[in-house]
């Protein structure tokens, strides 16, 4: 990678891990301070309300934000006017899908108190609208993404904790999020006109919304789609099992989903970085994801086989005794991170950076149908083992879809790059393995913090040896002053 490349890509990427590490511990007691104060039942009705918002605001956004993201990292004097006009076009969605939404509230007979809590609920749409995250991401600017979940986070902390003390308070809970994000989104809009894109309102202009919406249809279905990756097994569980079963399942979901961020975090840094090149050299965009691939096949194999190894101490740490029925649909589920991050590095940097919007959608669509196909065969005979498997073949086709589309605009040989990580994994694997069978600790969780413990030690070592060159060389870059 280019020096300057190189060190906006882990300025950004330390901006947003640090960002969505401190917000979402804050977001974590928040919930449970939610959940105690408001009872099982009330809380239970926040969560039902807020499952509806999002399905209204992946309507509101519609793909509008990753068009918008890679259109600025193209061209980033066009950001004014781009911003402006996708801020009108997304609040102009909002008015109607609140509209709309207000109605169905009206029509279904619903009790006084939950209706002001759907209402409360749906009116987070706007400030939703003027969310500032995909212009400073494709600005590389993503300290102020990182200060807004934070600054959200803890803001709404605080204020809840003041309004939200019985259960009777429960409508107060959107209340303040609504409060809280309106007034945040709006300084950020306000920072964000005056400082990083001033604007005219002249280049505000209606008839470039229809063309903008038309083509971003692809990643708003898309995104739709995606939702099924993470819900359709949990619903299916619900439907086919127990409800404990569902609860392990998401508990082994939880820490899952916890690294697939972080590879999320790592794909939001790098896609401005991908769209800008693309504009200028599909050839360059091409080694440019290589290198990116290798980076990212090095840390996120030999992390996957870190968590098959330390599943014990995950489950107990977080969730306790009680769920240590999740260890093996852990150690299942986590090997689909492997063929998640090449899949998306496909899709995410390939397919949407060259403006394959269809293709994207195909890809997606291919993994959404994969996925339902699956979880109906699966989940009856082997339950959330079932559901697991489900979700590593879903990453698997959806991968190798987007594989074919995305060979026709660069040709990656990233074949090379998966020895070494997969060598490192099986030696520094296989050593932690022994070192588990031996049983050299007790109870398991001990056993398993051994073994977990000693992969890393042999992982790392072997991975410096064999990559010190290409590590050293990546970490000069980002340490180097000029």
């Amino acid at each position: 990678m280019e020096q300057s490349a190189t060190k906006r890509i882990a300025r950004n990427f330390s901006w947003l891990l640090a960002g969505n590490i401190t917000s979402g511990l804050v977001t974590f007691f928040l919930v449970v301070y939610i959940a105690r104060v408001l009872g099982a039942a009330n809380y239970g009705l926040v969560q039902l309300a807020q499952a509806f918002l999002l399905y209204l605001v992946l309507i509101v956004d519609f793909g509008l934000s990753t068009y918008g993201t890679r259109k600025i990292a193209q061209d980033r004097r066009q950001a004014p006017r781009i911003t402006l006009n996708i801020f009108a076009l997304r609040l102009t969605l909002a008015l109607i899908v609140f509209s709309l939404s207000l109605l169905v509230i009206y029509l279904v007979p619903l009790a006084p108190m939950l209706r002001s809590l759907f209402i409360a609920t749906f009116l987070m749409v706007f400030y939703r609208a003027l969310n500032t995250d995909w212009v400073f991401q494709g600005l590389e600017k993503m300290e102020y993404v990182g200060l807004f979940k934070l600054t959200f986070a803890i803001v709404s902390f605080g204020f809840i904790v003041l309004l939200v003390r019985q259960p009777a308070d429960l409508v107060n809970v959107p209340l303040v999020q609504l409060m809280t994000g309106a007034l945040i989104s709006f300084f950020f809009v306000v920072f964000l006109f005056r400082k990083i894109v001033p604007f005219e309102l002249a280049e505000l202009s209606l008839r470039s919304w229809p063309a903008a919406f038309l083509t971003a249809i692809p990643l708003g279905v898309s995104t739709i789609l995606l939702q099924v990756y993470y819900n359709f097994d949990t619903i299916m569980l619900g439907l086919m099992d127990r409800a404990a079963v569902v609860g392990l399942y998401n508990a082994a979901y939880r820490i899952f989903y916890l690294f697939a961020g972080v590879f999320s975090l790592w794909l939001a840094t790098v896609l401005p970085v991908v769209c800008g090149k693309m504009a200028v050299s599909r050839q360059a965009a091409g080694k440019f994801i290589e290198k990116y691939l290798r980076l990212t096949l090095l840390f996120f194999i030999p992390v996957t086989v870190f968590v098959f190894l330390a599943a014990p101490v995950f489950i107990e740490v977080a969730f306790g005794q009680g769920y240590i029925s999740a260890i093996p649909a852990l150690r299942f589920l986590i090997w689909a991170l492997i063929p998640l991050t090449i899949s998306y590095s496909f899709s995410s940097l390939i397919l949407i950076p060259a403006g394959l919007f269809n293709q994207f959608l195909i890809s997606v669509g291919v993994g959404a149908l994969t996925n339902v196909l699956l979880n109906l065969v699966l989940i009856p005979k082997f339950s959330l083992l079932g559901a697991a498997l489900a979700a590593i073949v879903t990453q698997v086709a959806a991968g190798i879809v987007a594989f074919l589309f995305a060979r026709r605009v660069v040709r990656l040989h990233f074949g090379q790059y998966l020895v070494k990580p997969v060598f490192i994994s099986l030696v520094a694997g296989g050593a932690a393995l022994l070192i588990d069978r031996a049983k050299l600790g007790q109870p398991q969780i001990l056993n398993a913090s051994i073994a977990s413990a000693a992969f890393l030690l042999l992982a790392g070592g072997t991975l410096l040896y064999l990559e010190r060159e290409f590590v050293f060389n990546y970490v000069k870059e980002i340490i180097r002053k000029s």
